[in-house]
């Protein structure tokens, strides 16, 4: 009886390893994910930077140190407007293009997210890096602009599944609009009103 008490115990004890070990849908990744909004009057910039986590860029063909930047930005009504990945050199600065929206509906108010990702690919997030982004922004206020910092954020299973099944979704049904933009020159986005 004993005997039986104590295989039991191994098992139930197993059991709850493997459970803990085990990936689940309630567990997320820390530090890969930013959250912020936008708020556009005459313009909108958002600049990202890549921290250098996971090495520095002195063997340009291997992209070594590069992080991308997965970006999804939705309007007030939590709709993906558009996405892109940006690829960022280690310890480099990309500013970030809004692109024309997937919908007539113009960039005026919502959100911005952002993941940092080794798979360079917004549809399929692989290889998320922690800590390997941050991101500023800054918006138009009635005082004059304000520059702020993304907020990290938890990224579960769930979000990140979302993030790229509606990208995938918006690039589909987009054919060439909805896909935001790297590099260049700050964003000025035009005031609200009928999109080109």
């Amino acid at each position: 009886m004993q005997k039986l008490r104590h295989l039991a115990g191994v098992v139930a004890l197993t059991a709850l390893v493997f459970a803990l070990a085990t990936p689940g849908s309630a567990q997320s990744i820390n530090d890969v994910y930013q959250v912020g909004y936008y708020n556009v009057g005459p313009g909108i910039a958002f600049h990202v930077i890549n921290t250098g986590q996971i090495g520095s860029p002195i063997d340009a063909a291997t992209n070594q140190g590069t992080v991308c930047a997965d970006i999804y930005i939705f309007d007030t009504n939590q709709e993906m407007l558009s996405c892109c990945s940006c690829p960022i050199t280690a310890n480099g600065l990309t500013n970030i293009h809004s692109g024309r929206a997937l919908t007539a509906v113009p960039f005026t108010t919502g959100v911005i997210k952002i993941v940092s990702d080794r798979g360079c690919d917004e549809t399929n997030i692989t290889a998320p890096v922690p800590a390997g982004l941050r991101a500023f922004q800054t918006n138009a206020q009635v005082i004059g602009a304000t520059e702020t910092l993304f907020q990290p954020a938890p990224l579960t299973a769930t979000e990140q599944t979302f993030l790229g099944n509606t990208c995938s979704f918006v690039h589909y049904l987009g054919s060439g609009v909805g896909v935001c933009a790297c590099g260049g020159e700050d964003i000025i986005l035009p005031p609200p009103g009928p999109q080109e």
